[in-house]
C-alpha cells in the first residue's frame, strides 16, 4: 500500500473539476464561433450573388455617354436589382435584422449586407449576438 502524504486528498477532485471547466469553456467558445463563421459564409455568397445580379442586369441599362465622358450608370437600377434578388433568395428570412445597401461609382455595383446572429450559448457577461458584414464588388461589363 502506498502511503499518502497528510494534506493531499482531494487534490485529483479540484484538478478534475477545474479541466472540465477547461473543456467546458473551450466547447462553447468553439460552438460560437463556428456559428458566426457559417453565417458569415452564407452572407458572403449571398452578396456575391446580388452584386452579380445587379452587374448582370445592369450591363444593357445605362445612359448613353456624352462626347469624351464615361457612362454613368443608373444608382436606382442597381438599388432594385440588388432587391429582386435578395428577395428571390429569401435573404431577409435566413438572416436575422439583414440590412443592404448598394452603391454604384463608375461602372463598379458595390453590395454591403449586413446582419446579427444568435450565439447558441450565452455565459454570463457575455454577448448573446455578434454583428457581422459582408462586402462585394463587381465591374458592369458595359459593350
Amino acid at each position: 500500500m502506498t502511503a499518502r502524504k497528510r494534506g493531499e486528498e482531494g487534490q485529483m477532485t479540484v484538478l478534475i473539476i477545474g479541466f472540465t471547466a477547461i473543456v467546458l469553456l473551450m466547447i462553447v467558445v468553439v460552438t460560437d464561433i463556428s456559428k458566426v463563421f457559417l453565417v458569415r459564409r452564407d452572407l458572403d455568397a449571398t452578396a456575391d450573388g446580388a452584386v452579380l445580379a445587379a452587374a448582370n442586369g445592369l450591363a444593357a441599362v445605362y445612359s448613353q455617354p456624352g462626347a469624351g465622358s464615361n457612362a454613368e450608370i443608373d444608382q436606382a437600377e442597381a438599388q432594385r436589382l440588388t432587391a429582386e434578388y435578395l428577395d428571390s433568395v429569401a435573404a431577409g428570412t435566413r438572416f436575422d435584422g439583414l440590412d443592404w445597401s448598394a452603391d454604384v461609382t463608375g461602372t463598379t455595383v458595390t453590395v454591403q449586407l449586413t446582419s446579427t446572429v444568435d450565439l447558441p450559448f450565452e455565459p454570463p457577461g457575455w454577448q448573446g449576438a455578434a454583428d457581422i458584414a459582408s462586402t462585394a464588388s463587381a465591374q458592369v461589363p458595359i459593350r
